[in-house]
């Protein structure tokens, strides 16, 4: 049995991982936790998840959270403390890891560590230019990881999703919630300004599946990075994935025909926000996974699909709490 070790499982992704782990009879699952009795009281883990009392920016309490042998899955990511403390847990992930004897280290990192790029289709070796603290601070902790694939003695991979979607995740939220509650024009407006802007979202289902099947190859990874993107599919853009949101849930077309804005308005716009990515355009291609054999469970429709009723039933929910 494989032990399997997820940082960071009290997030979004980190739960869903850890629930499909957790299925998997070939695993076996360890987590880290500050506070246990709350995850417990929670039900946040499945009952045959070990639960580890520490904390990253702790080092010995890490040691007690590995195991020999093991495959390691990073998600943590500490919001609001900064660069340096972000580097500090990854050394001390790092130094664990190396001490212990690990497997693999399987760093989930973000495309935002591309940044700025004119280019049109971005590849795991265009250039990262990001802008914005999050981008800057993510790819270090990449450089600081792949740095131990030649330092250290045990496999390293790292996966850049793009912008992660599913039931309980932030993406789309403020566009369906605008579309629901917000004004008509205001949303006609946006709608004209973003025209076809690409989306680039990825379906949690796949981003799930593609970190279970680096965990599964055989042999070295040898520090690649792979993108994982929905960008194959041509309806990833604002413009159809916000008529097919509408459709799903009701939504009255705009009363006017939409215009069309030349997307070099939406790219000054972005910039002047202070944007990381300003390339209305821009697609991530991620066949350089699919060559190595991996396939998405969950076409983009699909995923929008499930999105639109879960949001649905949510609203409903609240509605009829209302009323009592």
């Amino acid at each position: 049995m494989q032990t399997i070790v997820v940082t960071g499982a009290s997030g979004i992704v980190g739960k869903a991982l850890v629930a499909e782990l957790a299925r998997n009879s070939d695993f076996e699952v360890r987590v880290l936790s500050r506070n246990p009795q709350r995850d417990l009281n929670d039900k946040i883990f499945p009952d045959n998840v070990a639960v580890v009392v520490g904390d990253l920016l702790d080092a010995s309490s890490i040691k007690t959270l590995l195991l020999p042998d093991c495959v390691v899955i990073h998600l943590a990511y500490l919001w609001n403390v900064g660069e340096a403390e972000n580097l500090k847990v990854t050394k001390n992930l790092l130094d664990a890891c190396r001490d212990t004897g690990i497997k693999r280290f399987v760093h989930c990192s973000t495309a935002a560590v591309v940044g700025r790029t004119q280019v049109s289709k971005i590849t795991e070796d265009t250039p990262c230019q990001p802008v914005t603290e999050y981008g800057i601070t993510k790819l270090r902790i990449e450089q600081e990881i792949l740095r131990s694939a030649v330092d250290h003695a045990f496999d390293v991979v790292v996966l850049r999703p793009t912008a992660v979607f599913g039931r309980e995740g932030e993406q789309l939220r403020k566009l369906v919630n605008d579309l629901t509650f917000g004004n008509v024009w205001l949303n006609y407006a946006k709608s004209c300004l973003f025209g076809r802007r690409k989306m680039n979202l990825v379906h949690m289902t796949n981003v799930i599946a593609a970190i279970m099947f680096v965990v599964r190859i055989e042999g070295s990874l040898n520090g690649n990075i792979f993108i994982l993107s929905d960008d194959e599919d041509p309806k990833n853009n604002f413009s159809d994935v916000e008529h097919f949101l509408m459709n799903a849930l009701d939504i009255k077309r705009y009363p006017l025909p939409k215009i069309m804005l030349p997307t070099w308005i939406l790219s000054t716009l972005l910039k002047m926000r202070g944007r990381n990515n300003v390339n209305p355009m821009c697609e991530y291609d991620s066949s350089k996974l699919k060559n190595l054999g991996f396939e998405r469970l969950v076409a983009l429709e699909t995923g929008l699909t499930e999105y639109a009723n879960a949001y649905r039933s949510a609203y409903l929910s609240e509605s009829r709490g209302r009323d009592l």
